[in-house]
């Protein structure tokens, strides 16, 4: 299509002469953008939808999309209902999302990855589907890279593989949480205590080259330690790649015989390594207290980014985390008991969030 140069036309003013080319001319500007995906009655008019030729920008390509049409809609048996056109914003393939019969029907949702064209107001018994029957929605698409297309979570290892049409991946990695130190039994007059595990680190970053078929390593949290003076046991690394590595954090540390005693929770982790937005150590594991034969209580598990880590065992086993990459809870006994174990640290996860 030949281009124009647009002119403004002011019809409150005189005009010695014809305003049409120039209205023409604007009109040929404003063709190719007013009329992408606009969708409309059929000719003539079925029980499709019918949608125009259009473009889309995507993975650095761009491609005309050729006029099409919806599959024939299947009227709704009882009561009104709204449907939703939309177009798939990587391929161009456009879709129907039904809606539910109701008094006073509301659109469906909206699916991820699609960008609204039309809602198509329905009727029990409706032949045909007009103009008058259908509610233009579009919005910008030829520029709509740049959105949200879906996220990957890998909770074990494996390889990242981007979705058609990602441009860029903002990628979160958790290390695995250290497990919470174990405890001896008790004789009379004893009592002991272990401290909670730490965290593994967070990192977060942002890449728009390189990352296809990245290798995802998960890094599992601490098992618990055996029972008995045994520390816990640290969680392994998680990683993208060599371009973000995020260490597990350390086991805490056994409960001793000893009244009264404080244990201090294991240390934090390594700093990540390659985080280029944000990137922190995993939080340190509580410490255990001993303050009598019969007032005990174990440390906490690290937080790490994703949440809180295991409980402290009062008189128990320390809690396994309930969180990626947070610390085991430490144990502990008062006097006269069984030897005890820590909780185990919480296993890794890697985020991979795409984009157009």
């Amino acid at each position: 299509m030949p281009v124009h140069t647009f002119g403004a036309i002011d019809f409150n003013q005189p005009n010695t002469g014809s305003p049409f080319p120039t209205l023409n001319g604007d009109l040929t500007v404003l063709a190719r953008t007013a009329a992408a995906f606009a969708p409309h009655e059929t000719a003539p008019p079925s029980m499709a939808v019918a949608v125009d030729a259009g473009a889309l920008f995507a993975s650095g390509t761009l491609t005309e999309i050729a006029a099409q049409a919806t599959p024939a809609i299947t009227p709704p048996a009882a009561s009104r209902r709204i449907d939703r056109i939309t177009l798939n914003r990587i391929t161009g393939a456009i879709s129907v999302v039904t809606g539910t019969e109701a008094a006073n029907p509301v659109p469906p949702a909206i699916p991820a990855g699609q960008s609204p064209l039309a809602q198509v107001r329905l009727e029990p018994g409706i032949g045909a589907i007009s103009n008058a029957v259908i509610k233009d929605e579009r919005v910008s698409v030829a520029g709509a890279g740049g959105g949200l297309i879906g996220v990957q979570r890998f909770a074990t290892s494996g390889t990242y593989t981007p979705t058609l049409g990602t441009r860029t991946v903002l990628v979160e990695v958790q290390g695995g949480g250290g497990s919470g130190g174990a405890c001896p039994a008790t004789g009379s007059g004893q009592a002991t205590a272990s401290a909670g595990g730490a965290a593994g680190a967070y990192g977060r970053s942002i890449y728009t080259v390189d990352f296809a078929s990245i290798a995802i390593t998960v890094g599992v949290g601490g098992a618990q330690p055996a029972a008995g003076s045994n520390n816990g046991i640290s969680g392994a690394s998680s990683s993208f790649g060599d371009k973000l590595i995020c260490p597990g954090g350390a086991g805490g540390l056994a409960g001793i015989l000893q009244v009264p005693c404080v244990i201090g929770g294991a240390s934090t982790a390594q700093a990540p390594t390659g985080a280029n937005i944000v990137g922190c150590p995993g939080s340190q594991g509580g410490h255990s207290f001993v303050m009598s034969a019969s007032s005990v209580c174990g440390g906490t598990g690290g937080a790490s980014f994703f949440g809180g880590g295991g409980s402290a065992g009062a008189y128990n086993n320390g809690g396994d985390s309930p969180s990626p990459g947070a610390g085991g809870g430490g144990a502990s006994k008062n006097a006269n008991q069984a030897a005890s174990i820590g909780g185990k640290g919480g296993d890794g996860i890697v985020l991979v969030y795409e984009y157009a």
